[in-house]
């Protein structure tokens, strides 16, 4: 088994909450980080659950720390190559470095843009909401120019659970406990609005998300 980016294995994760005896638990459990399948901790329960969260964080952690390093060393490095070189010189250097960096953190923006709505489609009604909404600056571009989708995957749940009237419609479907009845995903129900503003309640009627509310038939 080889170990993740930050140096940990599946073996190096905390499962004693999880119980030394649920073999079966943990097996998943690294099953799932081996797979690298963000549907596969559902099958963790919440222990198994927390425990990826914990080394999901640990590796984010790792990554941000080695990119520190990185951009240490390049410093380090430049100002060795500085020591030799005219006023003019240096100046040219430090532009092209500035340069450098500008163009890569664009080419970088427009990655996770483009990363972030192809993977709210289908799940948001307008997957630019994830861009409006989102703070893509949690999201981490590598040096392969990768993303990690899973991250992605789960900022867009929390917000569709957060703002369900967001969601796109078809597919699966929710309890209107007020009603009594099955709604489709993306309809909104009673308890739903009033927990909105009014301006998020006329954006989800602008939406279509009260038509089933509002008695309107597809």
């Amino acid at each position: 088994m080889q170990p993740d980016q930050s140096g940990a294995t599946p073996a190096d994760v905390d499962t004693s909450a999880i119980g030394d005896d649920d073999l079966e638990a943990q097996e998943l459990l690294a099953d799932a980080v081996d797979s690298d399948d963000p549907d596969g901790a559902d099958a963790l329960g919440d222990p198994g659950k927390k425990a990826l969260d914990a080394m999901k964080q640990r590796e984010k952690a790792a990554r941000a720390e080695s990119r520190e390093l990185k951009k240490r060393l390049a410093d380090l490095e430049a100002a060795a190559a500085a020591k030799d070189k005219t006023p003019d010189e240096q100046a040219i250097d430090a532009a092209r470095r500035e340069a450098a960096a500008e163009t890569l953190a664009k080419a970088n923006a427009r990655i996770l843009r483009s990363e972030v709505k192809a993977a709210a489609a289908g799940k948001l009604a307008d997957p630019s909401d994830a861009l409006r909404l989102l703070d893509l600056d949690q999201f981490e571009v590598g040096d392969d120019g990768e993303v990690d989708a899973g991250d992605i995957a789960d900022a867009i749940s929390e917000l569709i659970k957060n703002k369900p009237y967001l969601a796109a419609q078809g597919g699966t479907t929710t309890f209107d406990s007020a009603r009594g009845k099955r709604t489709p995903a993306g309809q909104l129900t009673r308890d739903d609005i009033k927990k909105m503003s009014p301006a998020e309640i006329n954006a989800a009627r602008k939406a279509g998300r009260l038509d089933n509310l509002l008695g309107k038939k597809p």
